[in-house]
């Protein structure tokens, strides 16, 4: 493998890492609450567990966006950024909830035998770019295109005050994001925007970061330890996150950004090593977050009789194990397909 200031193997891998934490959100946590709900205390336990381990994982998206714009694609100029955001973020996300919208449509309105009007289904539509609702998921994507369109005055900011920076990248220890279902209220954006320009800092002094990571690795560890020993006590003894502070979402970024530190600076330990399955989940990992809902749901439909049957907390561990894979394999099947077909323009079609 060849380095070049255009390409890093290991940012490129932890982009593999990111997707396969977003996956591991879903994958569980769907299984339990699309057939049925917490009816045990043993699945309660393996919801508060993944919840631990992977709840909060989008912050790594953030955090590498802000990172690459800094160390790569700064230096491209903002037509070529907003060219690319556009080209591989924003008419992928058109194109898919398109598809969804109509996938689900039956189910959006509720109603099994419908005559579906044009003017109707585009509306619909309009709705679900705009709040990101034509899949659970998507409500990230409205986030990202605000972080994006606001970068220019985000990357005035860090030439004139890194104080300022810094305290932007603090906010979320403060502000948390909003808790399902209304994922899109104003602090969602504060708490992005801030790991999105911590990860700008980051890459803005990513030599001295990597420095401080090796010196200091053994505390980021167990500071990832200790959050995590926390956040599932706080499930374990029933709090719950209200209003515009919540405790669990401090700790969350805490977690999720020492575990960032922890996971870039071993990548980059082995940049010229990194495993061809790591990397080839970075380079389809847009294209996995588009599209592995579907594959989950595919699964928690074939199998609800069976859960129906027998809901054991080893089942549903079982079936989310089975929701993981087959979200991450189906995806990159179907990526791997529209790339046979559309070559080069796959990437406007699926993300990768």
């Amino acid at each position: 493998m060849t380095n070049s200031p255009s390409y890093l193997h290991h940012l490129h891998a932890f982009r593999g890492f990111a997707i396969l934490n977003v996956v591991g959100a879903h994958a569980w946590s769907f299984m339990i609450f699309w057939t049925g709900d917490l009816s045990s205390e043993g699945i309660s336990r393996l919801f508060w567990l993944t919840e631990t381990i992977f709840h909060g994982s989008t912050v790594y998206f953030a955090l590498i966006s802000g990172l690459l714009f800094s160390k790569i694609l700064e230096t491209r100029g903002w037509q070529a950024f907003f060219t690319s955001k556009f080209t591989n973020v924003v008419i992928p996300y058109i194109i898919i909830s398109l598809f969804l919208t109509w996938h689900y449509w039956q189910y959006l309105v509720q109603d099994p035998v419908l005559n579906i009007s044009l003017k109707d289904y585009l509306i619909v539509v309009w709705s679900n770019l705009i709040s990101g609702k034509a899949s659970i998921h998507f409500w990230y994507i409205p986030v990202l295109m605000v972080m994006f369109l606001v970068t220019p005055l985000l990357a005035w900011i860090q030439k004139h005050s890194i104080i300022a920076m810094n305290l932007i990248a603090l906010l979320p220890l403060v502000i948390s994001r909003s808790p399902f279902p209304d994922f899109l209220k104003p602090q969602t954006f504060i708490f992005f925007i801030g790991a999105y320009v911590l990860g700008m800092v980051v890459g803005q002094h990513y030599e001295q970061f990597k420095l401080f990571v090796a010196k200091y690795q053994r505390w980021l560890l167990v500071l990832v330890l200790l959050t995590s020993f926390v956040l599932f006590s706080l499930y374990l003894y029933g709090y719950q996150a209200e209003g515009f502070y919540s405790v669990r979402q401090t700790l969350v970024y805490l977690q999720k950004t020492a575990i960032c530190a922890l996971a870039l600076y071993w990548l980059s330990q082995r940049e010229d090593k990194l495993p061809n399955w790591l990397l080839n989940l970075g380079s389809y990992a847009f294209a996995i977050f588009f599209l592995h809902v579907i594959f989950i749901d595919l699964v928690i439909q074939s199998s609800r009789d069976i859960v129906a049957a027998s809901r054991t907390v080893e089942l549903i561990a079982l079936l989310g194990s089975l929701n993981f894979v087959a979200a991450i394999v189906g995806s990159m099947l179907i990526a791997l397909i529209v790339k046979r077909i559309f070559a080069r323009h796959a990437r406007k079609i699926v993300g990768a």
